[in-house]
């Protein structure tokens, strides 16, 4: 987002076959690559949760190397629950993904294509959008 236009919107999925190096090591050249093409101030990512499986915990590791990655580039680094996400875009901290979604097409109209997908995997895919464009919206909170 620049000056609350949205310049990019979408999600990077890692394939999941990979093992947790592979994993990391796409996760942080996703990551490098969109700073390298967007030269972003702001670094924002959702706080992850902790529980016990492989999955959570390569995401908690994915997630301390965005963060350093983003210091290391000089970004401000946002970190915000799902809950304060919702909140802010919703008013409500324990909204449905498809709340989330209406309230980011009532600020993006242009998202609103989007809002109704023919396959699962495809509304899953932008649900994770729009989850994505609502954290990014927090880092106008903070100036």
């Amino acid at each position: 987002m620049e000056g609350g236009r949205l310049l990019y919107h979408g999600v990077k999925n890692i394939r999941a076959q990979r093992s947790p190096h592979e994993a990391l090591h796409e996760g942080r050249e996703i990551v490098l690559r969109l700073v390298k093409d967007y030269r972003p101030e702001v670094l924002v990512i959702e706080k992850t949760f902790f529980a016990r499986n492989r999955n959570v915990s390569l995401l908690n590791v994915l997630g301390d190397e965005i963060r350093a990655i983003g210091r290391r580039r000089g970004l401000r680094v946002l970190s915000y629950a799902p809950t304060t996400v919702k909140k802010h875009a919703c008013g409500d901290g324990r909204a449905s993904k498809r709340e989330v979604a209406k309230a980011v097409v009532a600020k993006y109209p242009e998202l609103s294509v989007f809002l109704s997908q023919d396959r699962k995997w495809k509304e899953r895919y932008h649900q994770n959008m729009f989850d994505a464009v609502a954290l990014g919206m927090m880092a106008g909170l903070r100036g």
